[in-house]
């Protein structure tokens, strides 16, 4: 894992990194974004014949490298450490839509020790998700329960769903589509080491320069 530290936050923290900023002195906290796409072009372990049915996935935190042709891409699963207090969870459905449209399906998320949603992510009336998502309370950044060990994040759907887009773009441009899935959490910094003070060197007696 990687800390940046204020002042040096210009961008988006990196989830597949595990990069982490030091907000309050003697905490870190992360963002972890995962992703269960739908690719409405190439059938895979997730989709079949573009469909995405019905039941839990693993969302994967994806590689920067957006390549599919030359070589596998290293994504990998949406884990939360031992010890992290969960602050907040969201999810978002863009691009996705009911195989059958009747505004009820639900896609819920679990994750440890994760703050309650007030309502799952539900279809609405079109067929697709609300564009801003579904978001938990906002906890005490410092309070909650800490996990007790490395959990996986998933997600369950209770009907099929398909790539598409709203408004429709054509029969061919119904990417990108995903499933997406945040968490924040934080953990206790390290005890300090030898940058944090201003320890001085030994130096015998008569040495100089």
């Amino acid at each position: 894992m990687s800390v940046i530290f204020p002042g040096n936050y210009v961008a988006h923290l990196n989830a597949y990194r595990d990069q982490g900023v030091v907000a309050l002195p003697g905490v870190e906290f992360y963002r972890s974004v995962g992703a269960v796409v739908l690719n409405p072009d190439n059938d895979s372990i997730t989709t079949i014949d573009g469909v995405l049915e019905a039941g839990t996935y693993t969302p994967q935190i994806l590689s920067p490298d957006l390549r599919q042709d030359d070589k596998p891409r290293k994504d990998k699963p949406m884990v939360i450490p031992t010890g992290a207090i969960i602050y907040r969870v969201a999810s978002s459905a863009p691009g996705v839509k009911e195989a059958t449209v009747a505004g009820t399906t639900t896609i819920a998320v679990d994750a440890p020790a994760a703050p309650a949603f007030g309502t799952d992510l539900t279809a609405e009336a079109t067929g697709f998700f609300p564009e801003n998502g579904e978001t938990s309370a906002l906890l005490s950044v410092v309070d909650g329960t800490a996990t007790g060990a490395d959990t996986t994040v998933t997600i369950t759907t209770d009907a099929d769903l398909i790539a598409a887009q709203n408004p429709s773009a054509g029969a061919c441009r119904k990417a990108p589509s995903a499933i997406l899935v945040e968490v924040c959490w934080y953990v206790p910094a390290p005890a300090p080491g030898y940058d944090d003070a201003h320890i001085p060197y030994g130096v015998e007696a008569g040495q100089g320069y």
